[in-house]
């Protein structure tokens, strides 16, 4: 029976990879073609470029170590490598349909490293809605003008998300370990981490003010790097970006936000006097390939690599789990 089962295994491994490759292929096609089409006034400096997407890295390693403390809270250990592998990995998945791909494929890795089902789910769940929730705090408190503009003048129905997804995050205590055991129950998986620490939740808030920030400034370099310039203030760099990609990943059809992320970064640099339509234009887009390129090519790389399975959890001389 182990074969049949391994040989199924296999096949959906190959039809998952085909979706994953051929999703992410048609995303830098459009891309491509619309930077070909778009007019080109650049001044470029690969230096900034270069620093811009080292400090996209240093954010995700962030994120990385935000993960794995929030697993911490659980009592449960991830090693560094692998947390990195498993991101990486979970990442390719925003650029299929949907965003549950992501979410249960962090999981699921995490599950298979040794951590248990309920953290793993649990944790993958909230890093998300935490990104999200915060994502869309920033972008309001720093850019205020630019998603009222963005929202045609509706930023107020913002305030009122926010305030929800606030209050949805003070509340994953409680509603995160009933809603998970019903899952369990449901896909008959054991029950796991039916305790659900609160300081998980201030970590991942945590986290992800400081990295939201990372990107910000990481957008600026990139702006510096393409045009030579980047004329107005950090804060609305950072408001730009968060912005943009919280509203690219609500579009849950759609792949990475194709498009949308980009007409939302139109709009919202030259209302910040980040820069004029065209030069908006032309980093909406540039900027699409260079942060593609720094999702999926780590991503690919741990895919393709044939390495053992990740490590188990570990257990100290005490004999109590970490």
């Amino acid at each position: 029976m182990r074969a049949p089962r391994n040989r199924r295994w296999l096949l959906v491994q190959i039809v998952i990879a085909a979706i994953v490759i051929g999703s992410i292929g048609y995303a830098l096609v459009k891309q491509w073609r619309e930077f070909r089409g778009t007019p080109l006034t650049t001044d470029l400096h690969w230096e900034f470029v270069l620093l811009s997407g080292a400090v996209v890295l240093l954010t995700y390693g962030v994120l990385i170590e935000t993960w794995r403390r929030m697993l911490a809270a659980w009592g449960k250990h991830l090693a560094f490598g692998d947390a990195v592998r498993i991101t990486c990995i979970s990442k390719l998945g925003i650029y299929v349909p949907g965003r549950i791909w992501q979410v249960s494929t962090m999981a699921v890795m995490a599950q298979q490293a040794g951590i248990s089902s309920g953290a793993a789910a649990a944790s993958a769940v909230v890093s998300t809605a935490v990104n999200i929730a915060v994502g869309m705090a920033i972008a309001l408190i720093a850019g205020w003008r630019a998603v009222d503009i963005m929202s045609g003048g509706h930023a107020n129905v913002g305030v009122v998300l926010v305030v929800i997804a606030l209050a949805g995050l003070l509340a994953l205590p409680k509603l995160a370990p009933p809603a998970i055991a019903w899952i369990q129950r449901k896909t008959g998986r054991e029950p796991g981490a039916a305790a659900f620490p609160r300081r998980a939740v201030y970590i991942a808030v945590a986290g992800n003010v400081v990295a939201w920030v990372l990107y910000g400034i990481a957008f600026q370099l990139f702006v510096r790097g393409s045009l030579g310039k980047a004329p107005g203030t950090t804060s609305a760099y950072v408001a730009a970006y968060s912005a943009s990609y919280v509203i690219g990943y609500l579009m849950f059809v759609i792949p990475g936000g194709l498009g949308v992320r980009e007409g939302a970064l139109i709009l919202a640099m030259p209302a910040l006097g980040l820069a004029t339509d065209k030069q908006a234009a032309v980093i909406a887009v540039t900027s699409r390939l260079w942060l593609t390129v720094l999702e999926i090519v780590p991503g690919l790389y741990f895919w393709a690599r044939r390495t053992p399975p990740p490590s188990k959890e570990t257990t100290p001389r005490n004999g109590s789990k970490q």
